[in-house]
């Protein structure tokens, strides 16, 4: 117990004796790693503000580029608009051309063979594709075409009566040859 007691009793001492302790050395320590800690918070921060500022002129110039692309593109469609209208009214026009140009070569074609003698029209259209014969022959009144059958070939004549019986627009059953270039197709 003594041995306790001793222990006890220089233990005491050993905690009675006090260290001075310097707290404005602390407190200058800890201060300047807190400033330490504010400048690079800082500096962070000023990063931060660069980075936004940054973004945003970039976001905002690439807006810029984007409604100018748009309004680029915007132009072009209007355009091409035009020009597909302006198009359609050409190829509309084209066509109505077409069509009374084929009037006119079929009005005319019909009046050279109701004028042609009956036997050499029977064989000129014999000689052509039955549809084109058929077409011509549509045309014409019905005694003028019988004359001219009666002129033909019968097995000429047999395939063109049915494809009139059929009515236009008229197709060989075998097939239509294409009609070569620079010819006339009345269809």
């Amino acid at each position: 117990m003594r041995a306790v007691l001793l222990f006890l009793t220089i233990l005491n001492f050993a905690f009675c004796f006090e260290v001075p302790v310097d707290c404005t050395q602390i407190f200058e320590a800890r201060k300047e790693e807190i400033s330490k800690e504010l400048e690079i918070i800082d500096e962070q921060r000023q990063a931060l503000e660069v980075f936004r500022a940054s973004s945003a002129a970039a976001y905002e110039e690439n807006n810029k580029k984007l409604a100018k692309k748009e309004a680029d593109l915007n132009a072009t469609m209007k355009v091409i608009e035009q020009k597909r209208k302006e198009i359609d009214e050409v190829v509309a026009k084209n066509e109505k051309i077409l069509k009374e140009l084929r009037t006119m070569t079929s009005d005319k074609v019909n009046e050279s063979y109701s004028k042609m003698k009956d036997g050499a029209a029977a064989e000129v259209l014999s000689k052509m594709p039955r549809s084109n014969a058929a077409t011509i022959l549509y045309a014409l009144d019905a005694k003028k075409i019988s004359t001219i059958m009666a002129k033909m070939d019968p097995k000429v004549a047999s395939e063109i009566t049915t494809l009139l019986q059929k009515g236009p627009p008229f197709a060989d059953e075998k097939g239509d040859m294409p009609t070569p270039a620079g010819s006339i197709n009345i269809q």
